[in-house]
């Protein structure tokens, strides 16, 4: 039996930990699409699930993954969906906090520009609805639509900006 959800997270980490509950539950990740999920049905805890920023990597790198027992089961849009039985038990995808800094600042390398982009366009649509173009109500639309995307970019970034600090601290911390 498969079971199709729609679920939007701004925050990879809260994504995880939901894909495992639903693991717990029986209920297994076959793909997913930009908030889409598609589960299959089978037995509960079998097994563990981690996401990933991609962007990058080499072939190299899931042929590795392939022979640690980590399954890829989905990719979208620039992130990986991996998992591993649960009884060969916990893996993570980075073994030191350089790797996991590294992961976070090439996320907002990609979500920095886009929330720039999109405050960019905001600005200049709302600009050309003010002024009275033949569309001014479609620009000032857009010009709305792109502000709220670049907010709610913003949401991930300062998430992103706060957990790369306090891994830089504990790494200080640890060095010095």
């Amino acid at each position: 039996m498969k079971r199709r959800t729609y679920r939007f997270f701004m925050d990879y980490e809260k994504e995880e930990a939901w894909v495992n509950d639903m693991a717990a539950q029986g209920w297994h990740l076959q793909k997913t699409y930009l908030g889409y999920f598609v589960f299959e049905q089978g037995e509960s805890g079998q097994y563990i699930y981690r996401n990933e920023w991609i962007n990058g990597r080499t072939q190299d790198y899931f042929d590795f993954l392939q022979s640690m027992n980590i399954e890829c089961v989905s990719k979208f849009a620039g992130w990986a969906y991996y998992r591993k039985k649960a009884v060969d038990g916990p893996f993570e995808l980075f073994s030191d906090a350089p790797s996991k800094i590294n992961s976070l600042k090439s996320m907002n390398r990609l979500f920095i520009p886009l929330a720039l982009l999109n405050v960019v366009m905001g600005i200049l649509n709302i600009t050309l609805g003010i002024t009275g173009s033949s569309q001014s109500l479609l620009n000032t639309c857009l010009g709305l639509f792109n502000i709220i995307a670049s907010m709610l970019l913003w949401v991930p970034i300062f998430k992103i900006v706060k957990r790369k600090k306090r891994l830089e601290q504990a790494l200080h911390i640890f060095e010095g």
